[in-house]
């Protein structure tokens, strides 16, 4: 980059993951806010960001609440405003992907699809009295838009027929159909499917492991010091789960009552686990298409795109059960925030 150029960033919102892309890195977070008395808030938890090293005010599941009136009541009896909250975390997100350089000239944040118009509204209202992003520099957008401007750039889209963008995220599943040949167009309402997401594929592979464990008597989920254990436990599930979408086995360390040792996972114990609730999503998505008068051969595509979309399972079973192409990024959890970064300095980004 030449010498006083500065990059864009695009920023996501996810109910799980907050995420931030320039040409030079890419950082995510877990929706955690820290604030402080003396210091600007921090964004995440201790174990990826290293700059929690002092007690503070911590916030969490402010991003589901956003709009809401109410606000959220922290610890101290004090009320935030959850929109408030998510600007604070995307500005502090910002400023570490960025490494405390040059503060990007172009911003560009997306939201769920599936916010309804109020929503949104009290986001960008609160984006808007971040100082750093005053003077119109900041633009909010739709995460399928976004999606479909980093699928676009890499691997590339058809250029008619319909694209159903499906975005597996953390609390749920957003579809949306947009019409290529329309200037990708939604051609109805982003619609959401709460059975299938990250959180219930982590609950049913803690489910999977409880079972076997339980099989084999070697754990009393009954027991009060079972509790802990199993919030370890499903976390271990959870980063057992990202591994399985590039390895076809991995082994996850168990510290419960009855058992302390490793565990061996395989790909397909994670397909069996998820195989029902996808199925709920497939079943959801022919009838998102029947209401909308489409049929399979209208389709041209389907975008894969969020953190399940890594899910080998999940591409392969889009196929067969849509007929149509499925297209997805190499890290399918930065696609919206990729094509953010796109759309606010198209010159300089590449949807890698």
């Amino acid at each position: 980059m030449a010498d006083g150029e500065r990059s864009a960033v695009g920023l996501s919102v996810g109910a799980t993951n907050l995420a931030a892309v320039t040409e030079e890195r890419a950082v995510t977070r877990k929706p955690v806010l820290t604030l402080y008395r003396q210091r600007p808030p921090e964004v995440g938890v201790p174990a990826e960001n290293p700059a929690l090293n002092e007690p503070g005010l911590v916030i969490t599941d402010f991003v589901d609440r956003v709009g809401d009136p109410a606000g959220i009541v922290a610890t101290d009896n004090t009320t935030h405003r959850s929109e408030t909250l998510v600007a604070d975390a995307l500005r502090a997100l910002a400023h570490t992907v960025t490494e405390g350089g040059p503060w990007p000239e172009a911003v560009a944040v997306t939201h769920p699809a599936h916010w309804d118009p109020a929503a949104v509204n009290s986001l960008r209202v609160a984006l808007s009295r971040v100082s750093d992003w005053s003077g119109g520099r900041l633009v909010l957008l739709p995460d399928s838009a976004a999606a479909l401007s980093a699928l676009q750039a890499n691997p590339g889209l058809p250029g008619s027929g319909i694209v159903a963008v499906c975005d597996f995220g953390g609390s749920g599943a957003t579809l949306s159909l947009l019409d290529a040949a329309d200037g990708y167009r939604a051609v109805a309402q982003s619609v959401r499917h709460p059975e299938f997401s990250g959180s219930r594929i982590d609950q049913a592979l803690l489910t999977h492991v409880i079972n076997d464990l339980s099989t084999g008597g070697s754990f009393d989920t009954s027991a009060t010091s079972a509790i802990g254990s199993l919030k370890q436990l499903r976390t271990a599930c959870r980063c057992a789960k990202e591994r399985l979408s590039s390895a076809n086995a991995t082994a996850l360390t168990a510290n419960v009552p009855g058992y302390r040792g490793e565990i061996r996972l395989t790909r397909g114990d994670l397909e069996d686990a998820i195989r029902q609730p996808f199925d709920s999503f497939i079943g959801f998505f022919h009838d998102v298409l029947q209401r909308n008068g489409l049929r399979r051969k209208d389709l041209a595509a389907v975008a894969s795109v969020g953190g399940g979309a890594g899910i080998p399972f999940v591409t392969r079973t889009l196929s067969e059960q849509s007929g149509a192409l499925v297209v997805t990024a190499p890290r399918p959890h930065l696609t919206a925030a990729v094509g953010a970064a796109l759309g606010a300095a198209p010159a300089r980004l590449s949807a890698s």
